[in-house]
């Protein structure tokens, strides 16, 4: 018992500093790659929207896209076989403005595994900006949102960005999976990353990702990460591996996405992110089991120090175990309510540790036992 408390303090105690200290550098990097002075003209900016039965959804978007202060854009939207109205609506606004350009995917050419890829495979081609924002269908942007990251772009002569839209999901059980992005937010060294890239440490949020063109292009953009999982994680870690320069900001502010309703859809949708983070392989099992277990004595922590506390005198040991305990989840708090996700979500680092820990098993199992993954009615494997 007391090998094991002393392995556990110290691990516990070890990972609080560091995600005190880590959450604190990550914010001030984001603040200072936010202060820019805002630039509402420049080169053409490409906003292209894959879209698959999205009628209640892409309305709003191109409201946004519209009201952008940074005139100087086109709106392209694939229609990939939609059942609904989504074609309709479309119809509409490219009537209304004529920056915006309604495409079809073509169900003749060779499908790509990921329906997200082989949309914007077909789409991009189209684009004629020297930037490109690739953006969900349900995703809400401020009308300042588009001016401010080309001028992060343009200040720090950035080739590819992403970042955290603020996460809105309609059920707790569905935050509590959704959240699993904040341990990209909240421990991963972004501030580390942006100076030295690692592809394997780099990330996106397929909810916004905008892009130099020529940058694209000369890196083979999507057609490079074809036979991917992840659109979004895959272009961003082809960008550095290309030597391209990449920063993950903060868009918390700017841009907002509901991307599910049930807590159930979160689940499904976010293990494949999670696949895709981790590639899996029969390799992949023992490292996971550890991974699995570490995550659990992180999520038992506040029980567990609160019972020794209860049940022991207050050793040294115990009071390393309380003190790692409250700087970690105090950093997934700060992280949490920076990023703007309700007060709940925010003390709830356990509940989501735990939820990711599902999602990577089931996911690795669903992968390795060629199931795969549904996605907007489709099968990816």
């Amino acid at each position: 018992m007391d090998i094991w408390l002393g392995i556990y303090a110290s691990l516990m105690m070890i990972l609080g500093v560091y995600a005190i200290v880590n959450i604190t550098l990550n914010l001030l990097y984001f603040k200072k790659l936010d202060r820019v002075e805002d630039r509402n003209d420049g080169p053409l900016i490409s906003v292209v929207i894959p879209a698959r039965n999205e009628e209640g959804n892409i309305g709003k978007l191109l409201d946004s896209m519209l009201a952008q202060d940074y005139q100087n854009l086109e709106i392209l939207v694939i229609n990939d076989q939609s059942t609904d109205r989504t074609q309709d609506i479309l119809d509409e606004y490219s009537r209304k403005d004529g920056r915006i350009r309604v495409f079809q995917t073509d169900p003749s050419k060779p499908f790509i595994k990921n329906g997200k890829i082989n949309a914007l495979m077909q789409l991009i081609p189209h684009a004629r900006g020297e930037y490109m924002l690739c953006t969900d269908a349900d995703t809400v942007h401020s009308p300042d949102c588009l001016s401010h990251a080309y001028s992060i772009m343009r200040a720090h002569s950035l080739d590819i960005i992403s970042g955290f839209p603020k996460e809105l999901c309609q059920t707790f059980s569905g935050s509590i999976c959704v959240a699993a992005m904040m341990l990209t937010y909240a421990f991963v060294p972004q501030w580390f990353v942006y100076r030295f890239p690692i592809p394997a440490a780099s990330f996106a949020i397929g909810q916004f990702i905008m892009m130099r063109k020529d940058a694209y292009d000369e890196t083979g953009g999507y057609a490079g990460i074809a036979d991917g999982t992840c659109d979004d994680i895959g272009i961003v870690r082809l960008f550095v591996k290309k030597h391209r320069k990449y920063a993950f900001i903060d868009l918390s502010r700017y841009s907002s996405c509901r991307m599910y309703r049930t807590g159930r859809e979160s689940f499904r949708g976010i293990e494949r992110s999670i696949v895709g983070v981790i590639p899996p392989k029969p390799i992949a099992l023992l490292p996971t089991t550890a991974v699995v277990i570490i995550f659990s004595h992180i999520s038992l922590s506040p029980i567990a120090s609160v019972l020794f506390l209860i049940f022991t005198s207050l050793s040294p040991m115990t009071l390393c175990l309380l003190v790692g305990t409250v700087l970690f989840h105090a950093a997934w708090y700060i992280g949490c309510r920076t990023a703007k996700w309700p007060g709940l979500i925010s003390i709830s680092c356990s509940l989501t540790l735990i939820a990711v820990s599902a999602m990577y098993i089931h996911g690795l199992f669903r992968s390795l036992s060629g199931k795969g993954f549904e996605w907007k009615g489709r099968l990816i494997r």
